[in-house]
């Protein structure tokens, strides 16, 4: 069982969060992302960053394709180079685990437009070629953050918009321009395409966050990733309680989102023992035998960290995953 970050945190300091980082999580680093900092450092911006293929303007709604590349395009790649070499410095050069997180194929190209106005998933060619010019960033990234490191790294793929994608809850360039529902076979090949290409990079450790949203279990267990990010507190009704037993058993870790900016770890350790308690009761309730828990099990903070306005509340929502991961695994049988 680990505990660690997802990815977005508050305020403008990379020092900053790359120290409460390294405090709160150990060896299982995550590299920092400041939504606060302005557009080019929001998740998408920062993954737009990652492809030299991919040029883009801001448009009037959303982010826009562009023939050449604009001072945003060059905005979103000088983040990413000072914040890795801010990393460098607050963390050395000789590090055992980081994990990057990188904006998916689905949500991506739902964030994008073509310049016709049309979102990039209304385009199978211009899917292709964003599908594999993320592939390319992504390995490319990972390949700089390893040697800059010397460390073992980890990639993490974000899909905030996968629910409502599946749901046919995008709304078109007008009301006689709708965008149909995307099924979950055509989901999960996509994903599955991207974690192959990850994995062949001989990059062991992958996720696919879903938090913040309803979990698509059929997409989870086909995707191809490692481990599968979650919101425990969205996993609630039948159907979700199934999806996520079946995903659980059938070999998927799952990564618990439990932890929030009003997190604070007391003295005595009573508050993260009852968090430690709910969890393996959820188990009990699943049938889910606990020594899952200790195996198959890990825990975040929620979706959303990003919005906290300081670091401080940040620091709360770290700790408490912290000890609740390892009260689970040490006394998952007698909670």
């Amino acid at each position: 069982m680990a505990a660690y970050g997802l990815g977005e945190l508050p305020g403008t300091s990379i020092a900053e969060a790359a120290d409460i980082i390294q405090g709160e999580t150990g060896d299982l680093l995550h590299l920092p992302q400041l939504p606060s900092r302005g557009l080019g450092a929001d998740a998408i911006g920062r993954s737009v960053g990652l492809i030299d293929a991919l040029t883009v303007a801001r448009g009037a709604r959303s982010w826009v394709l562009s023939a050449r590349p604009s001072r945003l395009t060059h905005r979103t790649r000088d983040y990413l180079s000072m914040d890795l070499d801010t990393c460098e410095e607050v963390w050395g050069t000789s590090r055992d685990h980081i994990k990057i997180q990188v904006v998916g194929p689905w949500t991506l190209s739902a964030r994008i437009e073509l310049p016709n106005g049309h979102r990039v998933l209304t385009d199978h060619g211009a899917m292709r070629d964003l599908t594999g010019a993320l592939i390319l960033g992504i390995r490319e990234h990972a390949a700089e953050v390893a040697r800059r490191f010397r460390a073992q790294v980890s990639v993490q793929i974000d899909e905030p918009d996968l629910a409502v994608i599946a749901s046919g809850g995008l709304e078109g360039t007008s009301t006689f321009d709708t965008i149909r529902p995307v099924n979950s076979a055509d989901l999960t090949e996509r994903l599955n395409g991207v974690f192959d290409a990850v994995r062949s990079e001989g990059i062991e450790h992958t996720y696919l966050n879903l938090t913040g949203q309803t979990p698509l279990w059929e997409v989870a267990r086909g995707a191809g990733a490692e481990t599968v990010q979650v919101t425990l507190d969205r996993v609630t009704g039948n159907e979700q309680l199934d999806g996520f037993g079946e995903t659980i058993t059938g070999g998927v870790r799952i990564g618990l989102g439990i932890t929030g900016p009003g997190d604070r770890v007391d003295e005595l350790l009573e508050v993260p023992r009852v968090r430690a308690v709910e969890v393996a009761r959820f188990f009990d309730h699943l049938g889910v035998d606990r020594a899952h828990l200790v195996d198959r099990v890990d825990v975040h903070p929620k979706a959303g960290l990003g919005a906290a306005g300081t670091l401080d509340p940040v620091v709360g929502a770290y700790r408490m995953a912290r000890v609740v991961a390892g009260m689970l695994e040490r006394d998952s049988g007698d909670l």
